[in-house]
This record gives structure tokens, C-alpha cells and sequence, in this order.
């Protein structure tokens, strides 16, 4: 498993480049022919309601102001165990938001640019990602070597995905 893992916008990550470049990753799935049109950037507050429609928990670090993040993201109810059971964590979870700096809190309706998860479940991350394709689009995942590029659109089947998730 990857010790890092960075989701974000397919959308956002072609129109820097990016297609070239996860084209030229050791390994690929989803990857388009063509760049899917601009689109939305998700909002922290879709972001933190796939987490929890995906059934998902882990450690936030980050603060949205007036919200308590722990309803969404709570804390794992077994780490001795959790792993080893095949538990939803995502491990060390962090939010790039457009418009903020550093670990100032962020709103429910700012735009999220990427979410990282540090030590997470493969299986974690691919159920938050499936559930937040669903309201955000075609979403790319990148592991920290960049070696890995996998892209979740949304209606694909969860389980052919799973048979495919490098982590």
C-alpha cells in the first residue's frame, strides 16, 4: 500500500498538463482518449458527504468553520483491528481548498482542489472516491511515486474496480 495518495478533479488535472503526464505513469486505468469538459470543482462540503456516504472514517487535518468534521469523518472505532478487518480508514486526511492558506478553516461551500490521505485503506479510498465521483465527476488518483494513475468516472462498477485498484 502506498504510504500517500492524492485524489483529484480530472478536469482540473488536464488543464495543467496532466494527461501527458499520467499517460506516461508505470501503470493506468481510465485514462481518456480526450480531456473531459471543465467542470465544478467539488465543494468541502460534497467532499466531507462522500466520506460519509462511503462509510468511511479517519483523522482530519483540517477545520471547516462552524462544523463539526467528526460527524462526516469520525475517528476509527478500532485501529487495533481496522485493517486487518477490512475497515473503511482513510487515514490522515488533508484538503487543498481554493482561496486557503495553510491550516486557517475553510467553509463547507469552498471549492476543494485535491484531497490527500496519508497511510490509508486502498479500499477506503477507492469507496470515498466512487462516492464522490458520483456528484463530482471523473476523478484521478495518484500515488506518491506518481507510478500508479487510476481514474474513477462516475457510474463505474465498484466491484470491476476493485479487481483493477493498484492499492
Amino acid at each position: 500500500m502506498s504510504r500517500h495518495l492524492v485524489v483529484a478533479p480530472l478536469h482540473a488535472v488536464v488543464a495543467d498538463g496532466g494527461l501527458e503526464w499520467a499517460a506516461g505513469a508505470e501503470s493506468s486505468f481510465g485514462l481518456p482518449d480526450e480531456p473531459p469538459a471543465a467542470g465544478e470543482l467539488p465543494t468541502v462540503g460534497e467532499v466531507l458527504s462522500a466520506f460519509g456516504e462511503a462509510g468511511c472514517h479517519g483523522v482530519p487535518w483540517f477545520q471547516v468553520g462552524g462544523h463539526d468534521v467528526t460527524r462526516d469523518l469520525p475517528g476509527c472505532p478500532d485501529p487495533a483491528t481496522c485493517a486487518s478487518t477490512g475497515g473503511l480508514d482513510l487515514g490522515e486526511v488533508t484538503l487543498g481548498v481554493d482561496g486557503a492558506a495553510g491550516d486557517e478553516p475553510v467553509e463547507l461551500g469552498q471549492a476543494v482542489t485535491d484531497i490527500g490521505f496519508r497511510k490509508p485503506s486502498g479500499p477506503a479510498v477507492l469507496a470515498a472516491v466512487v462516492a464522490l465521483a458520483s456528484q463530482a465527476g471523473p476523478l484521478l488518483v495518484v500515488d506518491d511515486g506518481g507510478e500508479h494513475v487510476f481514474v474513477v468516472w462516475p457510474g463505474d462498477d465498484p466491484a470491476h474496480l476493485a479487481t483493477q485498484w493498484p492499492w
